[in-house]
């Protein structure tokens, strides 16, 4: 008996290819796609920030004028619409002038008000255009803290939308580390009755309004981007602050990996890397990548001293302060260091003074996509000690042009990273578990031994490039999800 095609909407602050800024914008790239090659109705709505322009983009109007007040005034929020490329997805796009249209940012920083404003915004522009649009989810798929009062208003004052009992929402924390909290003032711009949402059992924090908290407790059931971050997450060390709630709540708490857009990132056809690199024999072109790279970084072409490749934000969260620690050992080990990256101003200015003072550590301060292609595609290891990773790309996309992860044993990066020393015959990376400056140096060691072994090292490359990332597999589990969901008791509001 054929399954039931589903109504899924999918709410986020970003998307590639529209609007990138994190990797919630690869998820909402790739899933929608994933999930419409499975038969279902798909759907994604995005805020129209200013560097989204119509005509580049083929944004066509829809006729739906929402007028709703707000913020102690009348707003008026026009929808746009196109489509995913290369895809039947729609695509709505919510057109404010003064809280996005004029804001090529995507975002303006947690302690402005008007950050707290423009997002509850666009939630309630979704909850109000949906009728209009005609369509009325059967899932609502809401992701992060800036798309969390949609389940807010969906328990509340927008209830009718799931009277019918077969909606659902999913919600995916993406980072629990960014949760969007502010004074119960707000409740006053978001037009929410305190008395209905303002308690513990609701949004209050420790006198505060969490949106996160909207997700959580009004969710019918919470996903993270990793098995391993869903377990974490329910922990002090890692819950930051909801960890108890998300306890309470771990009938309903969910792990599902991400992929990777075998499309955009694949090494026989890339156009932005040296020479192809083919499964059947990596070798020769990753030989010829490592070396172009090498030039291009002013590095010398050593074939008996691997290259490492760091791809990242350069901030507390991705483990800097372990490379930090190590200091002038790195530049006495026989290997070489390319770093691409920005972020905060410490480890920014590590990677300089580093790359001065070192012959062998060179690093690009800001970010060039083409260039991430080459660092993926000319390294033989990728550096990634993050303190915390809630999914992880980097390690994927590594993976996926025979690239061996050195990662901190934690979220997602343990879900896929598996150590060679204890799995030597299926392995695929360097991991380590205790987060300590000698845990890493022992990780770099255990690397050099292993390109070391130069008979055994095409094999690594080979198995690395099999590790399966592609999001028709993170779908199908989205899919058992939203099916599953729909058959539990909605979560009351």
């Amino acid at each position: 008996m054929a399954q039931r095609r589903l109504k899924i909407l999918l709410v986020a602050t970003e998307a590639v290819p529209f609007a990138k800024e994190g990797g919630v914008a690869d998820v909402m790239g790739s899933l929608p796609k994933a999930l419409a090659d499975l038969g279902h109705d798909v759907r994604v709505f995005l805020p129209r920030y200013g560097r989204i322009e119509p005509a580049q983009w083929d944004l066509d109007r829809t006729g739906v004028v929402k007028s709703f007040w707000f913020g102690g005034a009348t707003q008026t929020v026009h929808i746009w619409q196109t489509t995913l490329p290369g895809s039947c997805v729609t695509v709505y796009l919510l057109d404010h002038e003064g809280y996005f249209g004029r804001h090529q940012k995507l975002y303006l920083g947690q302690d402005q008000i008007d950050e707290q404003r423009r997002f509850l915004l666009f939630c309630r522009g979704v909850v109000e255009s949906l009728p209009d649009l005609d369509f009325i989810p059967d899932i609502f798929h809401l992701n992060d803290w800036q798309t969390a009062p949609i389940a807010a208003y969906l328990r509340t004052s927008f209830r009718h939308l799931t009277s019918r009992g077969a909606n659902r929402v999913v919600y995916t924390i993406h980072n629990l580390q960014y949760q969007g909290r502010w004074g119960p003032e707000i409740l006053g711009d978001a037009g929410l009755d305190p008395a209905a949402v303002f308690s513990p059992q609701g949004l209050e924090y420790w006198g505060d309004v969490n949106w996160m908290k909207a997700g959580i407790n009004y969710g019918d059931v919470v996903t993270t981007v990793s098995r391993r971050y869903a377990e974490e997450i329910q922990t002090l060390d890692f819950g930051w602050g909801l960890d108890e709630l998300l306890f309470q709540r771990h009938t309903r708490v969910f792990g599902i990996a991400n992929g990777i857009d075998w499309d955009e990132w694949n090494p026989e056809t890339d156009a932005a890397i040296a020479q192809p690199i083919s499964l059947e024999n990596p070798l020769p072109g990753k030989q010829a990548d490592r070396k172009a790279l090498r030039e291009e970084f002013g590095l010398p072409d050593d074939p008996d001293v691997p290259l490492i490749g760091v791809v990242s934000r350069l901030v507390d969260q991705k483990g800097f302060d372990l490379v930090a620690a190590l200091g002038d050992l790195l530049g006495s080990l026989p290997v070489q260091l390319v770093v691409l990256g920005s972020g905060q101003a410490p480890y920014e200015h590590l990677f300089r003074d580093l790359a001065g003072r070192s012959a062998n550590v060179r690093a690009r301060i800001g970010f060039d996509v083409a260039l991430s292609h080459r660092i993926y595609a000319g390294s033989d290891f990728f550096l990634m000690p993050s303190a915390f990773e809630p999914g992880g790309l980097g390690q994927l996309i590594a993976l996926r042009y025979g690239t061996l992860p050195i990662v901190h044993a934690t979220g997602g990066l343990a879900d896929t990273v598996s150590d060679l020393t204890e799995h030597p015959e299926s392995g695929n990376g360097i991991s380590f578990e205790a987060y300590e400056p000698q845990a890493l140096l022992d990780a770099l060691h255990r690397a050099l031994a292993l390109y070391a072994d130069r008979e055994g090292w095409p094999t690594l490359v080979a198995r690395a490039m099999t590790h399966d990332s592609r999001w028709s597999a993170s779908a199908a589990a989205y899919d058992g999800l939203y099916r599953r969901v729909l058959r539990l008791p909605p979560t009351a509001g």
